[in-house]
């Protein structure tokens, strides 16, 4: 066994945000009446992610992006003014998404059975994330769920991880990994905190500015790894 503790993403890593997202758009866009046009969507998840990109950065906080991100989209898209209730009602919608990368619920058996101790380490909303893990029946397989949110930190910050490590107690950096989809905050997080990483790059996205430890296309491809 290579490595003891494992560290998962959830979004785009065990469960399609991308799926989950589409749906919750158009959700909240039918219930205004606004046609949701592929080129709007584009232009809202181009916005999100900057967004998201900023608080990884630290450069505003959550509930700044909380509050802003559908408040300044919809007045320079439509010239709508809303307010935070419009969130709400997007997150409520997210909350209902769960649907799993394939693989997934296999692997994370086949890990647990293996003697392997899951963990789960998501940037994103609290009552959010756990009725999407608890919902796609992935909760049994993970010791314990860390969310941004709840912590104060994002992942890539050493204080998010920092958190983790000492919530787990007994733990070896050198038998831990964590496993994402993310450059930027999974495998950056490792960097920043000294374990290794699994990139999960189903899209084949060439790396750039930051290397993992090791890279795979499909998550049956992590059970080699680790």
């Amino acid at each position: 066994m290579r490595f003891k503790t494992l560290l998962f993403d959830i979004d785009d890593t065990l469960l399609d945000f991308d799926a989950n997202e589409n749906q919750a758009l158009a959700r909240l866009f039918a219930s205004l009446g606004i046609e949701l046009t592929p080129q709007v969507k584009a232009e809202y998840k181009a916005f999100n992610q900057s967004l998201w990109k900023k608080l990884e950065l630290g450069q505003i906080s959550r509930d700044e992006l909380m509050a802003h991100r559908f408040a300044t989209f919809f007045k320079e898209h439509f010239n709508l003014n809303v307010g935070n209730e419009l969130n709400k009602r997007y997150l409520g919608y997210l909350a209902e998404g769960h649907q799993e990368i394939s693989g997934a619920k296999q692997l994370l058996q086949n890990l647990q059975l293996a003697g392997h101790e899951l963990y789960v380490v998501t940037n994103g909303v609290k009552f959010v994330q756990e009725k999407r893990i608890t919902d796609a029946k992935l909760r049994p397989y993970f010791k314990n769920i860390y969310i941004s949110e709840e912590i104060g930190y994002q992942k890539p910050a050493r204080q998010f991880f920092k958190h983790v490590f000492a919530d787990i107690g007994k733990i070896d950096l050198d038998k831990t990994a964590i496993i994402g989809d993310s450059l930027s905050s999974d495998i950056k997080g490792a960097v920043n905190s000294g374990i290794s990483s699994i990139w999960f790059n189903p899209k084949q996205v060439k790396a750039t500015g930051i290397t993992p430890n090791y890279q795979v296309t499909s998550l049956t491809e992590i059970e080699k790894i680790v």
